[in-house]
C-alpha cells in the first residue's frame, strides 16, 4: 500500500491517494459488515494494481535518474512496511495476552509467516477461509495480503531487470506490453483452477492466482513511465468527455460490485475478479491522465488523509474487529462507530510512532500546542510500549502449535473415530436383531445405528453421543462447513451405514443464511439424506459468532418447510448453562458434552415417540 514516494514534484501523480481511500473504505466495510458489503474485498485488487503501478513508475523514474539500486530499494521497502507492522503486531499480541490469551497461545508460527512474507501460504495450509471468518480465526487473518505484496517486492528487482533489458532492445512501450501479456497469462490460472463447490481459499490467497493484478498494474506503470515528464500538459483532448463518462461508469460499477459481488460465487473466480481488476487499471489510467482534471479534482483533504493513512488503517482494522467480536462488544449499540474510532486513533498513534522512530518527527497538528501534543503522545505511548513488551514475550514463549486441552481432546476423538464407527456398526446390527416391534422397542430400534454428521462440536462430544445412541456412526471434523457434510452423507449411503435416522450438527463454522453457496449446499445435503429419513439438526451456540442468530433462524425455517427435519435446540439449553462450555465459549467441556448428547437423545425420543403414537 505505501509504495509511492514522488521522485521530484514534477512526477507526482494527483488523485492516487483518493484511489487508496476508495480501496481501504471497501476493505474496511467488508470486514465490518461482511453480509452487507459483500464485495468490499475487491479493494484488495485495487491495492494490488496500485502497488504494481507505483512500483513500476517510481522504478522507471529512479532508473532514468540513475538512482535505482537494489539495496536502496529494499531499504525503502523495509522502512515503509515493517515499523508499523511490528508496532501493530506486538501491541495486539500484548493486549490479547490480557484479554483473550487463548488466541495468542501459539502465535509464533503465524507471526513468523507474517514477518517473513509467506502468511498467505501459511493460511492456505491452515485452511483459514477468509469469507467465513471462522471462530478460530486470527486477528492477523487479513495479513495474507501483505504476504503477496512482500513476495512481489522481493522478486521486483528481477522483474525490473527483465523490463530494462527488454526495453533497451525493443523499446519502453514494448516492455509495458510484455508485462501486460504476462499479467493476462497469469490471470488464466484462477479460472482454470476453479472447480464447482471447491473451497476457494486456495484461489483467493494464492500468490500464483493473484499476482496478475500486480503485473497488470506494473504494465500500466511502465506505460506511464515511458511518457515524457508527467507534469507537462500535451494539449486538449477532444474525447475528454468520453473519458469523464468512463470514469463515472467505472465508479458506479465499483460501488455496485462492492455491495453485491459475493466472494464465494463461481463467477467471481471465473471472470468477475479479472474484469474488476481491468476496470481498476482503466480507472488509474484515467486518474493519472494529466490532460484531465480527475486527479486534481480528487485531491481533497479528506480523501488525501484516508489515502495516506490507508496502510495503518488496514493493519489495525482486523485486530480491532476481531476483538470486538470475541469479547461480545458487537452487541453494544452503534458498536461499529467505536470500532472505527479505535481503528483511526490506533492508526494515528502508530503513524506518529513510526515518524518519531524514523525521522525524529514530533507529533503535532499544525504549529500550535506542540508541547501538549507531545505530552499526550508520551502518555499514550507508554502503555503501548508496555503492551509491545508483552507482545514480544508472547511470541518468544509461544508454543509452535496449539496444545490446549480442547484441541488434544478433539485430536484424540478424531483418531479413535474410525475404529469406534466400525465397532458401532457391528453393535448396531446385533442390537437391531434383539429389539421387538412394540412402540417402546421401535423407538429404541430407531435410535440404534444413527448416523451423525458434524463439525468439531460433535467431534468433541462423540464419546458421549455413542453412550446415549448405541451403535451410532459419528463423523465429526474440525472446521467442517455445511458443504463438508455432503461427501460424508454420500459415503455413508454408499456403505449402507446412513440408516433411517440422521443427526446433523453443522453451521458453527460460517454463515449459511444469505450465502447462496451455503444455502445451496444445505439443500443438496437434505436432498442426499432424502425425505424418508428423519433428520435431527442441532442448532449452534457461540456469542462471538456473528452468524449465530441468522444460522439458527435459517435452520428453524428449514425445519418448518421439511416435515422430516427437527431442530435439536442446543442453543436454548446451553444459554442457561455457561459452565458447560470451554474457554472459547463455543465447544462444550466434559459436562457440556454429556449434556449435549443427552439433549440430542431426549429430542429424538420425544419426536420419534410422538410419531410412533400417531
Amino acid at each position: 500500500m505505501k509504495v509511492f514516494q514522488s521522485i521530484g514534484r514534477q512526477n507526482r501523480i494527483a488523485g492516487l491517494d483518493a484511489l487508496r481511500a476508495l480501496a481501504i473504505v471497501g476493505v474496511t466495510l467488508f470486514h465490518m459488515f461482511p453480509d452487507t458489503i459483500k464485495g468490499g474485498y475487491l479493494g484488495v485488487s485495487l491495492f494490488f494494481v496500485l502497488t504494481g503501478f507505483l512500483l513500476a513508475f517510481t522504478s522507471v523514474k529512479s532508473w532514468e535518474s540513475g538512482s535505482f539500486g537494489v539495496f536502496r530499494y529494499y531499504g525503502k521497502r523495509i522502512k515503509r512496511i515493517y515499523p508499523a507492522l511490528l508496532i501493530m503486531m506486538l501491541t495486539t499480541i500484548g493486549a490479547f495476552h490480557f484479554l483473550v490469551p487463548d488466541v495468542i497461545a501459539a502465535i509464533r508460527p503465524e507471526a513468523e509467516s507474517v514477518l517473513l512474507g509467506y502468511n498467505n501460504w501459511w493460511q492456505i495450509e491452515q485452511n483459514a477461509d477468509y469469507f467465513t471468518r471462522m471462530a478460530n480465526a486470527s486477528p492477523f487473518t487479513h495479513l495474507w495480503f501483505l504476504g503477496i505484496e512482500l513476495q512481489y517486492y522481493l522478486i521486483w528487482p528481477v522483474l525490473f531487470f527483465i523490463y530494462t533489458l527488454w526495453a533497451s532492445i525493443f523499446g519502453k512501450r514494448s516492455g509495458a506490453v510484455f508485462f501486460a501479456l504476462l499479467g493476462l497469462a497469469a490471470a488464466t490460472v484462477m479460472p482454470l483452477a476453479y472447480k464447482p463447490d471447491m473451497d476457494v481459499t486456495r484461489l483467493y490467497y494464492g500468490t500464483d492466482t493473484r499476482v496478475y493484478a500486480l503485473l497488470l498494474g506494473s504494465a500500466l506503470g511502465f506505460w506511464r513511465g515511458a511518457k515524457k515528464p508527467a507534469g507537462l500538459r500535451f494539449g486538449s483532448d477532444s474525447y475528454s468527455w468520453l473519458k469523464y463518462l468512463a470514469f463515472a461508469g467505472i465508479l458506479t460499477v465499483t460501488f455496485t460490485a462492492f455491495a453485491v459481488m459475493d466472494g464465494q460465487a463461481a463467477s467471481t473466480y471465473q471472470w468477475g475478479m479479472l474484469v474488476m481488476t481491468l476496470l481498476f487499471c482503466w480507472l488509474i489510467h484515467l486518474v493519472a491522465d494529466n490532460r484531465l482534471e480527475l486527479g486534481r479534482g480528487l485531491d481533497n483533504p479528506l480523501l488525501g488523509w484516508i489515502g495516506r493513512r490507508s496502510y495503518g488503517i488496514f493493519l489495525w482494522q482486523y485486530p480491532v474487529i476481531f476483538l470486538f467480536n470475541r469479547m461480545g462488544w458487537t452487541k453494544w449499540p452503534e458498536y461499529w462507530a467505536l470500532e472505527l474510532l479505535a481503528i483511526v486513533l490506533l492508526t494515528i498513534w502508530s503513524d506518529a510512532m513510526v515518524d518519531f522512530l524514523l525521522q525524529r518527527k514530533k507529533p503535532a497538528i499544525g504549529s500550535s500546542f506542540i508541547v501538549a501534543q507531545c505530552v499526550f503522545f508520551l502518555i499514550v505511548t507508554m502503555p503501548g510500549v508496555a503492551l509491545m513488551g508483552y507482545g514480544s514475550y508472547g511470541i518468544v514463549t509461544s508454543s509452535d502449535q496449539k496444545t490446549s486441552e480442547l484441541k488434544a481432546k478433539l485430536e484424540a476423538q478424531k483418531a479413535a473415530q474410525e475404529e469406534a464407527n466400525a465397532r458401532a456398526a457391528a453393535e448396531a446390527a446385533e442390537l437391531a436383531k434383539k429389539q421387538q416391534e412394540n412402540q417402546e422397542k421401535l423407538v429404541a430400534q430407531q435410535l440404534t445405528g444413527v448416523a451423525c454428521i458434524g463439525d468439531s462440536v460433535l467431534l468433541g462430544a462423540s464419546g458421549d453421543v455413542r453412550k446415549v445412541l448405541p451403535g451410532a456412526i459419528v463423523d465429526g471434523e474440525v472446521s467442517r462447513y455445511v458443504g463438508g457434510g455432503i461427501p460424508v452423507a454420500q459415503s455413508l449411503a454408499a456403505q449402507g451405514r446412513l440408516g433411517k435416522v440422521v443427526v446433523v450438527a453443522l453451521g458453527t463454522n460460517g454463515p449459511i443464511a444469505g450465502q447462496e453457496r451455503y444455502e445451496a449446499q444445505t439443500r443438496e445435503l437434505l436432498k442426499i439424506l432424502g425425505s424418508e429419513r428423519k433428520i435431527f439438526w442441532v442448532n449452534i451456540y457461540g456469542p462471538s459468532l456473528t452468524w449465530q442468530d441468522t444460522n439458527n433462524e435459517y435452520l428453524r425455517k428449514v425445519a418448518a418447510t421439511h416435515s422430516n427435519v427437527t431442530i435439536v435446540d442446543w442453543y436454548s439449553e446451553v444459554s442457561k448453562h455457561p459452565e458447560w462450555l470451554s474457554r472459547d465459549g463455543i465447544h462444550p467441556n466434559d459436562d457440556g458434552c454429556a449434556a449435549y448428547a443427552r439433549i440430542i437423545r431426549e429430542c429424538m425420543e420425544r419426536t420419534l415417540s410422538a410419531k410412533a403414537a400417531q
